[in-house]
């Protein structure tokens, strides 16, 4: 790694922790500086503006490179395929900086082009490959309100990180376990 590649690093490491702890709106681009102990110059040498760090940073509590890892992967069964997907994305989320930082991506998405671009890539393509992974498994599809709900419950679990009574694996195994006992029930 250059010095270049590293101090951009850290100021995008730093503006994380910040935007976490004040919001996009209330950060200063003098306390990311402070925090990734760089110039304020040096801020804006990398990110020509605010909106261009909000939306970087933004992206990196997105889970998309999680997921489209997953979809590359080879899968034996989709029980397999579901818990990949799982802790994957919640280990992600073992940050909390990364979990404050998601919440504030998905409610400011409509404002930063990007962001939004991101967001959709995640729900509507590499979601779609992975639960198109899943009904070949299983052989049949999966309503799409069916495959929200699997990816929602992993959201809730982010959300109330701190006040989850099992593991992050635990939770996964069960949730895929009754999501599976749901979608091949037989009527």
């Amino acid at each position: 790694m250059n010095v270049k590649d590293n101090k951009q690093d850290k100021i995008l490491d730093a503006s994380i922790k910040v935007f976490s702890k004040k919001g996009y709106d209330l950060a200063t681009i003098d306390e990311i500086a402070r925090k990734a102990r760089v110039s304020k110059g040096t801020v804006f040498f990398y990110y020509k503006k605010k909106d261009n760090l909000i939306e970087k940073a933004a992206i990196k509590s997105v889970p998309v490179e999680e997921i489209t890892d997953v979809n590359k992967r080879d899968h034996k069964s989709a029980k397999d395929l579901l818990i990949d997907f799982g802790l994957s994305f919640l280990k992600k989320y073992e940050n909390p900086d990364l979990r404050n930082l998601l919440l504030m991506t998905m409610a400011t998405k409509g404002r930063y082009k990007h962001i939004d671009l991101a967001l959709r890539t995640m729900c509507f393509q590499e979601m779609s490959k992975m639960f198109l992974k899943l009904e070949e498994l299983v052989k049949q599809s999966v309503p799409d309100p069916i495959r929200k709900a699997f990816f929602g419950s992993l959201l809730c679990y982010v959300i109330w990180w701190n006040d989850n009574k099992i593991s992050p694996e635990d939770y996964v195994r069960n949730l895929t376990e009754r999501f599976l006992n749901t979608i091949t029930k037989k009527d």
